[in-house]
């Protein structure tokens, strides 16, 4: 219950992280700076944190000691997160905060489906049944519900991608629990994720800066609250994820996230349209989507535990 607690204010965490780093590209004209602001902020807590915490030493050794279990795909969340913040941060602005979390809610159901199904997550291998499908199915009626008066023929192509984000952030997800368990250190895996990350956002940033220069001086002071916000969010899901696998926490997330999103769209909307009813319906959609999915995940770790005493 706690870690579900937990994750859940993490999807609001979510929603306002959106919220922030849209405004943010909205003010400055640039996706890459708002998102070069998201990482390098949150780089610098989890620096500051790890520190603090006096979390490098004993992570080096348990590295050292675990060294052979280790795999080179956990070592990429960094690029996951960077590829899945730039692709929201540069289409909320387009859409609007309930449309880009109900896109993203099934992306991270069909990330999290692939990482349950494939054993991505140190949470084990947890099966596809009838009520996920479901779940994904109510997901994906939730996104056509969504984009109802937000998208037009100029736009309509960023849904799929939008919710190759969310797949992207899912898989992320179980990269960042095994980075987590091989460290020991919660702390080490946000400073390897954002420094990995940071590598990319700040070529891509040099790069942009040098096509079109970009004027700094327009960064809000509250720009890096986006990363502050992301940093406590990563922290959060690494540590829920080797208690209720990458499934459940992504729909702890979605559901959370609707719900922020929806407030957000409501007072401090990023988009010209604000909150509108088809946006609702589709969040409210999404949750429906979420709590099928996490009554068949439900589902499948009962028959699991069956299996196990059978055997």
């Amino acid at each position: 219950m706690p870690a579900t607690l937990a994750t859940l204010a993490a999807g609001v965490g979510v929603a306002t992280q959106t919220s922030l780093n849209g405004h943010t590209s909205v003010l400055v004209h640039s996706p890459v700076l708002a998102t070069a602001v998201n990482h390098g902020s949150g780089l610098l807590l989890a620096i500051i944190v790890a520190l603090a915490m006096r979390a490098f030493p004993r992570a080096a050794r348990q590295l050292k000691a675990r060294r052979s279990e280790l795999r080179w795909w956990w070592f990429l969340g960094g690029i996951m997160g960077f590829a899945g913040v730039l692709t929201i941060i540069t289409v909320t602005p387009e859409v609007g905060v309930v449309a880009v979390a109900v896109a993203v809610t099934l992306g991270q159901l069909i990330g999290s489906v692939m990482a349950d199904s494939w054993s991505l997550g140190p949470g084990g291998r947890r099966s596809l049944n009838t009520l996920r499908s479901v779940g994904l199915v109510v997901a994906v009626i939730a996104v056509a519900v969504g984009a109802i008066g937000r998208f037009d023929l100029g736009n309509i192509a960023v849904i799929p991608i939008v919710v190759a984000a969310g797949i992207i952030i899912a898989i992320q997800q179980a990269a960042n629990g095994w980075l987590v368990v091989v460290t020991g250190e919660f702390s080490v895996m946000s400073v390897i994720n954002f420094s990995v990350s940071f590598l990319f956002i700040g070529t891509a940033l040099l790069v942009s800066n040098a096509v079109a220069p970009i004027d700094f001086s327009l960064l809000p002071p509250w720009a890096p609250l986006g990363g502050i916000v992301g940093a406590a969010i990563g922290v959060v899901v690494a540590i829920s994820v080797r208690t209720i696998g990458v499934l459940s926490v992504m729909l702890c997330i979605a559901a959370g996230q609707a719900v922020g999103a929806i407030a957000l769209d409501l007072f401090i909307p990023v988009d010209a349209l604000g909150l509108t009813i088809p946006a609702v319906a589709g969040a409210v959609l999404a949750v429906t989507a979420v709590g099928l999915a996490g009554l068949g995940s439900l589902s499948a770790s009962r028959k699991a535990r069956a299996e196990e005493v059978v055997l």
